[in-house]
């Protein structure tokens, strides 16, 4: 009598049991589908962004910089700054691709650093965004990024300065040409 009263409560249990995984199991697919809308959304988001970072009329305006220096000293870098710091960045990368040398050749990247900026200076009143941390004023940026390209078919490097948290005229380096699209 003892097995048979175990087994009618294993029953109603092992029924509960079921009813209860069944339901999970509708719970997962409905989370499945939210994930999938999620995804698509990032992904149209995605791409609606990236075409502003390789947007051919953010760089129609690109002339030759008169300044030797341009570009090639930390005081006098290239200043590319396209809506957020991650457009700028992108929009960096973008430059660098249609850089040539007067060869036409093409310039690989080999590295890219973050070196400070020389002309840089601490706000007075330091601001920062309360929920991120951020800060607010960084005026011309604290850092500036330096990338080591190597251009195709040579042996030589170059180093160029990119500063990505100031817009300004965008202009080509002397002794580098700039494809257009």
């Amino acid at each position: 009598m003892v097995g048979k009263i175990v087994k009618s409560q294993h029953l109603r249990l092992r029924g509960k049991t079921c009813k209860a995984v069944r339901a999970g199991r509708i719970k997962i697919t409905k989370m499945k589908d939210v994930l999938k809308k999620q995804i698509a959304t990032m992904f149209v988001i995605g791409l609606l962004t990236s075409c502003v970072t390789s947007n051919p009329k953010f760089f129609a305006n690109v002339q030759n910089a008169e300044d030797l220096s341009y570009g090639y000293t930390a005081e006098n870098p290239v200043t590319i700054k396209n809506a957020d710091l991650g457009n700028s960045i992108n929009s960096s990368y973008y430059y660098l691709s249609r850089l040539r040398t007067e060869k036409g050749n093409k310039l690989q990247l080999i590295m890219r650093y973050s070196v400070g900026n020389p002309s840089y200076k601490e706000p007075v009143i330091p601001m920062t965004n309360r929920y991120t941390g951020m800060s607010l004023n960084q005026g011309k940026g604290p850092l500036l990024d330096l990338y080591i390209l190597k251009p195709e078919n040579e042996n030589d490097t170059i180093k160029l300065y990119i500063n990505p948290y100031l817009k300004g005229e965008i202009k080509i380096p002397s002794g580098l040409l700039f494809e257009k699209e």
